[in-house]
């Protein structure tokens, strides 16, 4: 599955080589516990029980019906300063949300926002330390779904700049996500990919190399456990080029020559390069799921959203218009079928500047100024978030 327009890939990774050079990887800082990775040993035969069904029936958006499709709800948190101010704005997670259900479209997996995006208004975290997450999730926390935080900057334990990590552990799923990262295109999908018990395609250390050997002869207990990817000796920018190919000179175990996959979304590699799962992968996720399922909804006050609902069907096609609007009135198109939609009016700041429920499809914004302005849309089920402008 390719996600990433080349050409433009290659364009921005040559512009941008001499900046990571000097600053180097800023990279996943996911280890998964030996706890997990035990877990993981236990219900193998399950996974691959499921994996192979999958396989078997060749896994695809194409053959699948929308009714086996799996919805998963994700709680979105926004880490901002004392005055409110962020960096972030809701039209950004609307689109990187979109990004992950395009990548996640052939596991069968569809995230959508359960509630609001929640602003936590917290400055000690705007400079998050990992390990800060247990005394935010205190009381900024949903149960039962998998809760994503964003803030400014993001250290690992080493105190180097990461991009994020995730935390699986007693059924809770969390990602830390640095803001600047939201939208490069593959760290985010990185991180889910852990969720749903991928690991790195060079295995579970970040320090350690490999032990998978290229001839894949432990391909199934080495490295990242999957079969398909191949083996990998912890790929980096030092050894990836600006061309997405792999340049180093290490050697497996055997000594022979490593042939990584260097668009792989959970390698190593450079963010513009990684772009596909791989079937395996893919599999490996919606097995997870199906055995995990409590662990991603564990209340019955999840709602697991319907995908023949016309709710849904009509909220994702409505539409705004005029766009700048005209005499100070936001109209909506294709609502007559809605039986209810409530809207929320945020500035670039994420700041919330009106709310309420869509009478008539229309909304009054002659209390909002000349500017940039988001609206939030929401059904029973989903939810949709357009920008205009005043």
């Amino acid at each position: 599955m390719k996600l990433v327009n080349h050409t433009i890939t290659l364009l921005l990774l040559v512009i941008s080589a001499n900046l990571t050079s000097q600053n180097g990887d800023i990279s996943c800082g996911t280890e998964e516990s030996p706890e997990f990775i035990y877990k993981l040993q236990s219900i193998k035969p399950e996974l691959k029980k499921i994996e192979q069904e999958v396989l078997t029936r060749s896994f695809s958006k194409k053959t699948e019906s929308k009714q086996n499709i799996q919805k998963v709800p994700v709680q979105f948190h926004i880490l901002r300063n004392s005055d409110d101010s962020v960096n972030i704005d809701a039209y950004a997670i609307n689109q990187a949300l979109e990004n992950l259900n395009d990548i996640f479209i052939e596991t069968q997996l569809k995230f959508y926002l359960y509630q609001n995006i929640n602003y936590i208004t917290d400055s000690d975290y705007i400079q998050w330390n990992k390990g800060d997450e247990v005394h935010v999730v205190k009381t900024d926390y949903t149960s039962g779904i998998i809760n994503i935080y964003f803030t400014d900057n993001i250290k690992n334990s080493s105190g180097n700049n990461i991009c994020g990590y995730s935390i699986n552990k007693n059924n809770s799923h969390l990602i830390i996500m640095k803001k600047d990262c939201l939208n490069n295109g593959s760290s985010l999908a990185h991180e889910m990919g852990h969720v749903f018990s991928l690991l790195h395609t060079h295995g579970p250390s970040n320090s350690n190399t490999s032990s998978e050997l290229v001839n894949g002869s432990n391909c199934d207990t080495e490295g990242d456990g999957i079969c398909d990817t191949p083996a990998d000796p912890c790929l980096s920018s030092n050894n990836v080029d600006n061309f997405c190919s792999y340049t180093g000179a290490e050697k497996d175990p055997n000594g022979d020559s490593y042939y990584p996959d260097t668009e792989n979304i959970m390698s190593y590699s450079r963010k513009g390069c990684r772009n596909q799962f791989t079937p395996q992968q893919l599999a490996r996720m919606y097995a997870y799921f199906n055995v995990e399922k409590k662990a991603f909804i564990q209340s019955e006050s999840i709602i697991q959203v319907n995908e023949d609902s016309s709710d849904n069907y009509d909220l994702n096609k409505v539409s705004i218009y005029p766009n700048p609007i005209s005499e100070n009135k936001i109209y909506l198109n294709n609502q007559s079928t809605l039986a209810r939609v409530n809207y929320q009016i945020t500035n670039l700041h994420g700041q919330i500047l009106m709310s309420g429920e869509v009478i008539n499809s229309i909304i009054d914004a002659s209390s909002l100024s000349s500017g940039t302005y988001f609206l939030e849309l929401a059904g029973p089920d989903y939810r949709v978030v357009k920008k205009f402008i005043k």
